[in-house]
């Protein structure tokens, strides 16, 4: 999945949007890597994270950093629970949790 976005298309502020789907383990991995890299790991917000975000309708996993020109880019995996669209946009660890007390 690739997914290309431009300025008004997406809520965030940005001027681009570009998203590459990759595995759950780099998505996990990413704030890390960004972070070493020094890049900040941002999330939908564009908040800085130290960990991912999960878009809960998806559901999918998602890192987003900016480039050097300013463009916004993401790491996104897709998860295999079912869409939880009440939740709207938690930490990795909330929808752990969630989902660890859930038989889904």
């Amino acid at each position: 999945m690739l997914g290309v976005f431009s300025l008004g298309s997406c809520p965030l502020t940005m001027r681009h949007h570009l998203a590459f789907q990759v595995k759950l383990e780099d998505v996990l991995a990413a704030p890390l890597k960004l972070r070493s890299a020094g890049i900040a790991p941002l999330g939908g917000d564009r908040e800085p994270i130290d960990e991912p975000v999960v878009f809960a309708w998806g559901p999918a996993a998602s890192v987003f950093f900016d480039d050097p020109d300013g463009n916004l880019l993401e790491y996104i995996a897709m998860l295999s629970n079912p869409p939880r669209p009440e939740l709207g946009l938690v930490s990795w660890s909330k929808w752990q949790a969630l989902h660890e007390n859930r038989r889904d």
